[in-house]
């Protein structure tokens, strides 16, 4: 809750801020505690002072060509004329001017090939890259090879990158915890890539439609979500409500008089439902080994798989596999009260959306729980590599670039990019505030879609895809395989631990 209030006060605070360049925020006035007066802040972390005397920070960027992401999500050219480009364009100078190094970035777009082309850089010497950002499909492979130092156990490393009992939560602490293993930690994530800022599942309601047919009778949608009401339950309820056609389909359905309930794309959005259900892939013993939970014995994942079938099955709903682009066009056209998906997917599809929209967490499985979000698998994860010819002057180049995106390019992006007035509305902010403090990665998930956990990413929507009843189908001969991937990455692990 103190992060949630840091961070919303801070997020009103900026709108007296240019965002344009980093320049107008040095002496920026920001909270230190709530009711306290506002101090002075030349930076938005705790590193002071350093004169790295010129060296280059390089970066080997795994950005595949898609999604209206490529190359954006960390670096931008400063002729765009967009204004999120010019923020990000703005943190990168703003950092090499203040400790006066040079940021350089390769991006690799076939990200299929990256370990091999990494491969090929260490042996041939090996020092062309300090920083390797590579997508959960790849880091495992870029792992094991040693390609990248243990950031908790790298002292050079350690004492500058501040993941843990940060004063503002710039990285994803949960995430990180996720993917570590008895404290080795490989990979950082954070709000230093806009995959990350904008990879969050989360559900989008049509303001126009809501607001007509049941503001009166639920009230707020935001006090829905405030008060823990907000399940999947509730959804199917707010969907049988809006819906004036039953049996149609989706291309009948745009441009029409008519509304459903949900256009629901049954794709990668699963796990961010079952993770706000409540499922644990697995969970950390007290020696931070690894427990593997996601099984037939999984009584939450049997309620939530029940749940969400029902959801699917009932009168409101449209089922469209992962045809996202028409859901959202759907919804776009206020055909549909709600469509899931992932924050960033408002600027893929919504930017010429007239209405007005909504943005709330995942649904719970019943009233009274926790909110927890999941991060789509394909944000970037940030490596230091092991040939780095300077640990130090990298980690202090990668905290201050996450503190300056928290800072300046976070709130750009939702109030430009998304039409998200995060700076200027406290119930916005308060929504944002909810997916990203209540992030949550457990180390299945997290790997899911490695050769360890064959199938394990893809098992919930591969079987509600094919109207499978139950969630127990197959399951046990495949907790066998996932079971044996535990065993394989602990083995992976304390050769690494051995080998640093």
């Amino acid at each position: 809750m103190k992060k949630r209030i840091l961070a919303t006060i801070m997020s009103v605070l900026l709108i007296v801020c240019s965002l344009l360049t980093l320049a107008s925020c040095v002496g920026e006035k920001e909270p230190d505690k709530p009711g306290e007066t506002p101090l002075v802040r030349e930076w938005y972390d705790n590193l002071g002072e350093h004169d790295l005397d010129g060296y280059t920070v390089k970066f080997a960027v795994a950005e595949a060509d898609q999604d209206g992401f490529h190359k954006r999500s960390i670096a931008a050219e400063e002729d765009t004329g967009d204004s999120v480009d010019a923020a990000i364009f703005a943190r990168n100078k703003a950092v090499e001017a203040r400790f006066n190094c040079v940021i350089e970035l390769t991006f690799y777009t076939d990200t299929s090939n990256l370990s091999t082309a990494l491969s090929n850089v260490f042996m041939s010497g090996g020092k062309e890259y300090d920083v390797i950002a590579a997508r959960q499909y790849d880091d495992i492979a870029i792992c094991s090879k040693g390609y990248v130092v243990d950031l908790a156990k790298n002292e050079d490393a350690s004492k500058y990158l501040e993941w843990q009992d940060n004063e503002f939560p710039y990285w994803a602490e949960g995430y990180i915890d996720g993917m570590s293993y008895k404290g080795q930690v490989y990979w950082l994530a954070g709000d230093l890539c806009l995959r990350y800022t904008g990879g969050f599942y989360c559900t989008f309601v049509n303001g126009a439609i809501y607001d007509e047919v049941l503001k009166e009778s639920a009230g707020s949608i935001y006090d829905v979500v405030r008060n823990k009401q907000w399940t999947i339950d509730k959804m199917r309820e707010f969907s049988d409500a809006a819906t004036t056609v039953e049996n149609t389909t989706i291309t009948d359905l745009i441009g029409s008089e008519n509304v459903i309930g949900v256009a629901m794309p049954i794709h990668d959005n699963t796990n961010g439902w079952a993770v706000a259900a409540g499922v644990n892939f697995s969970e950390q013993n007290k020696d931070g080994s690894i427990n593997f939970t996601f099984n037939q014995k999984n009584t939450t994942l049997e309620a939530f798989y029940s749940e969400y079938m029902d959801l699917i099955g009932s009168k409101g709903i449209i089922e469209l596999g992962g045809d996202y682009r028409s859901a959202f066009q759907a919804f776009a056209s206020d055909n549909a009260l709600m469509v899931p998906g992932r924050l960033n997917q408002a600027e893929l599809y919504l930017r010429e959306m007239t209405s007005h929209y909504y943005i709330v967490p995942c649904p719970l499985l019943k009233e009274g729980g926790n909110y927890r979000s999941n991060v789509h698998d394909a944000i970037n994860l940030y490596g230091i590599s092991s040939g780095s010819e300077n640990i130090a002057a990298t980690a202090i180049v990668l905290e201050a670039m996450c503190a300056e995106s928290y800072r300046s390019v976070r709130p750009r992006y939702y109030e430009d990019a998304l039409k998200f007035k995060y700076t200027t509305d406290l119930d916005s902010a308060e929504m944002i505030d909810i997916l990203s403090e209540n992030a949550y990665m457990d180390f299945a998930l997290v790997w899911a879609f490695t050769q360890y956990f064959s199938g394990l990413g893809n098992y919930l929507r591969t079987n509600m895809n094919q109207g499978v009843a139950t969630v127990t189908a197959q399951l046990k001969k495949q907790t066998g395989i996932w079971k044996k991937g535990i065993g394989d990455l602990d083995e992976m692990f304390s050769k690494l631990e051995s080998a640093q």
